[in-house]
């Protein structure tokens, strides 16, 4: 195994890989001490104080002793003296981790650095880099994801990767021995966090209701949920409705049509009903729209609009009324 430092920030707010980071650290330090082998504190409960004092303890064991804490942003700058100077005085054979979900404290960055340690910083992909993460992460489960399967993932659970990665275990599991997980897979297993309300707009948005288009974006934005996060549902049903839409049009029977769309049979059906209400030209322009709003959320724009400017001009725009 490769040496380690005596002292490690592990900050950022990629919660993926400090939960990877930490699950190795424990991992080494139960493997060479047995269980137990890793001293936990958690910083919500406890002073920076007591984790110094905990450093300067005398061990008469020759084996590394490993200790991590959890949280050291729940400390105020003002508290961290104590581990500052702990981590100038840090015995041999000891290592010590910390962990920041966020920005790290500048103090103790510096600190750790000063210690002969290192500060690891990792950052969440992007809301339009879930799906990439989704893919790379499902292949180190031993699945095979697809880019529109991830996407549909994104949709359905959300943006924490957390909750991600729990839904691809749960779907690992579920699919045994299989490895490919489609999109109706993923229909079929992820559990639901946002797709039911964003669905609804996009609903709403197909069938030109301004009104209603704005107050379940109110109520999303109320329920916490962001406009980067909303637009791969919305898109994924405008094309959905635009497709049976198109088909239908050319004179399609309605089972063709499902078949087509190769979802649930339900699912279909309603998308097939909304489609037969809904105008291919008024379909294709929000389409278009949402378009420029990714490239808007993605920073590719000169106009420089917030967020939630942004996202309430483009259903305007995509309902008619903009």
């Amino acid at each position: 195994m490769a040496a380690l430092k005596p002292a490690y920030l592990v900050c950022g707010d990629d919660d993926a890989k400090i939960d990877a980071w930490r699950a190795r650290v424990r991992r080494r330090a139960e493997d060479e001490r047995g269980p137990g082998g890793l001293e936990t504190f958690d910083a919500r409960q406890c002073e920076p104080g007591e984790v110094a004092a905990s450093l300067a303890m005398l061990s008469f064991e020759t084996a590394t002793r490993y200790l991590l804490v959890e949280d050291v942003c729940a400390w105020k700058a003002a508290e961290l003296g104590p581990l500052e100077k702990a981590l100038t005085e840090l015995p041999p054979e000891t290592v010590l981790v910390l962990i920041a979900r966020g920005k790290a404290p500048k103090s103790l960055s510096k600190a750790t650095e000063k210690a002969g340690g290192e500060v690891r910083e990792y950052t969440a992909p992007k809301p339009w880099e879930l799906p990439k993460w989704c893919v790379g992460h499902a292949r180190e489960l031993g699945l095979q994801l697809d880019q529109e399967a991830a996407k549909e993932l994104v949709a359905r659970v959300g943006t924490s990767q957390q909750r991600l990665s729990r839904e691809l275990e749960k779907i690992a599991l579920a699919l045994h021995p299989s490895t490919n997980v489609t999109t109706a897979d993923v229909e079929q297993l992820a559990a639901t966090d946002t797709a039911p309300g964003a669905y609804d707009l996009a609903d709403a948005l197909v069938a030109g209701d301004l009104r209603g288009t704005l107050v379940l974006a109110e109520q999303l934005d109320e329920h916490g949920e962001r406009p980067s996060k909303l637009v791969w549902p919305i898109v994924r049903r405008l094309r959905e409705v635009h497709q049976a839409a198109a088909l239908l049009g050319a004179g399609m029977p309605d089972a063709q049509v499902a078949a087509a769309l190769k979802g649930p049979p339900w699912a279909s059906k309603k998308v097939i009903a909304r489609a037969k209400k809904a105008d291919v030209a008024t379909l294709e322009r929000a389409l278009c729209v949402f378009a420029d709003l990714e490239v808007e959320l993605r920073g590719g724009s000169d106009l420089q609009l917030g967020e939630d400017t942004a996202f309430s001009l483009a259903l305007a725009r995509a309902t008619g009324a903009g």
